[in-house]
């Protein structure tokens, strides 16, 4: 049985610095109850894929005091390494500043990692950090003051195939360096800016360099939609500091939340495939992030075909007569949303009369006959079940509830649903403007 869900403007997630949680193969990468947003691919010389990000705390703000790393070797297992830095507390590895940690990179240069990191701090924005090991604790050995004192953001590294690092960082608009080997400060008469602007590449912030077959690939939040940077999108040049043409978006998380607002990640190559990282919005917020990955692919010409949101990311297509978490949802409307309970447990709720969920895809090796919902329920409705093409196979009743106790209703379908790759759409049916139900898993029978 779930507690009652506590209110969102409260809702704040315990974490300890330096615990490692595990998740499996779906969309989020981020274990149940866990946020990491900003998400930096890294490959490792152990072979291990390593993904630093920031982490979100609380519904009222982006970012906290930490900054953490996942770790994987197949992308379907992961590993969560919590405070690998931290800008507060016993480990605080930044006594430069007490401020939020926002989004972070990663590289492994000559046996050490450095971790790059910024803050809203106008006297301590950017710097650099080092440790051993990926998994930190990694300890700030120099500010990097020359990136300016507003719009420093995002900071980025990229190492070029002839060992030039650059150093990308900004909002709106793009500034980029050389920096010196030693990592200190930059080679003098590097410095550029504009190299990609929100009027001419809806640069928004969130900026990583990467290279493939000689060209060069600047992937960011992107404003090209709606105003809003929900998309990740990407410019391509034939040198780092461009210039570079708008290409287009690469992944949009819009309808991963009512309130998605940001998105930001990077592209990887890992075990001979492409992937790329972003993340979702929970909890009917701007924040409570959640990192999430999906494979991509490159044409003749070295230009990315969009992909969708899923829930099945860089896994198998998931089996429908397996229990599925309704937390995975990768599109959601009417104001259903992701909620976490304060034990951590996360399921759908906000769910009212023409909402919907989606999850994407599923591959049935039969059709089923009927859908079994575990709910929490509070008034009486009705779930009608449809594939990803918008058609329909049938609607069953949810009984009214007391709004704690989890019970389970079976909808008997009026015509098969049909095996093979497929996405699943549970829309939601009762009287307007009332708190329906929480759905928290389903499977096919």
């Amino acid at each position: 049985m779930f507690a009652m869900k506590q209110p969102l403007c409260n809702l704040v997630i315990a974490v300890v610095a330096g615990l490692a949680a595990s998740a499996s193969a779906m969309n989020p990468i981020i274990p149940e109850g866990k946020f990491l947003s900003d998400p930096a691919p890294r490959v490792g010389p152990d072979g291990k894929l390593w993904v630093f990000g920031s982490r979100d705390k609380t519904v009222k703000e982006y970012c906290s005091d930490y900054n953490d790393v996942l770790e994987t070797t197949d992308l379907l297992s992961w590993r969560l390494h919590e405070g690998v830095l931290a800008s507060t507390g016993p480990n605080d590895g930044v006594p430069q500043s007490n401020s939020k940690l926002y989004a972070p990179d990663a590289i492994h240069i000559d046996g050490k990692w450095r971790l790059f990191y910024c803050m809203p701090d106008k006297n301590h924005m950017e710097g650099l950090a080092v440790s051993d090991s990926p998994t930190g604790p990694y300890q700030s050995v120099c500010a990097y003051e020359w990136c300016g004192k507003t719009a420093s953001i995002d900071p980025s590294i990229f190492r070029d195939d002839d060992g030039t690092l650059y150093y990308n960082w900004g909002q709106f608009a793009l500034n980029g360096v050389v920096l010196k080997p030693d990592f200190t400060g930059y080679v003098p008469g590097t410095l550029k800016r504009g190299i990609v602007t929100e009027g001419q590449h809806n640069f928004h912030e969130g900026i990583q360099l990467t290279k493939r077959n000689g060209i060069y690939y600047l992937v960011f939040a992107d404003i090209g939609r709606r105003r809003a940077p929900t998309c990740i999108g990407y410019a391509t040049a034939k040198k780092p500091f461009g210039p570079y043409t708008y290409r287009g978006v690469i992944v949009d998380n819009y309808g991963c939340d009512p309130k998605s607002w940001n998105n930001h990640g990077g592209i990887v190559e890992y075990k001979g495939r492409w992937y790329v990282f972003y993340h979702r919005s929970t909890n009917g917020s701007n924040t409570m992030r959640k990192a999430c990955v999906e494979p991509i692919e490159f044409d003749e010409n070295g230009f990315i075909a969009e992909v969708e949101t899923t829930s099945n990311g860089a896994g198998p297509e998931l089996d429908p007569f397996a229990e599925t978490p309704a937390r995975i949802a990768c599109v959601m409307s009417g104001g259903a949303r992701i909620v976490t309970l304060g034990n951590g447990r996360e399921r759908i709720g906000g769910i009212r009369a023409g909402g919907t969920a989606t999850w994407r895809y599923f591959n049935g090796s039969r059709p089923a006959a009927s859908l079994r919902l575990k709910t929490v329920a509070r008034k009486q409705c009705s779930v009608e079940v449809r594939d990803g093409k918008g058609a329909s196979y049938g609607r069953g009743f949810i009984p009214a509830g007391d709004g704690v106790k989890e019970s389970e209703v079976e909808i008997k379908l009026d015509r098969p649903f049909p095996s093979g790759r497929t996405a699943v759409v549970l829309a939601f049916h009762g009287r307007p403007n009332e708190d329906l139900f929480d759905l928290v898993s389903f499977m096919f029978r």
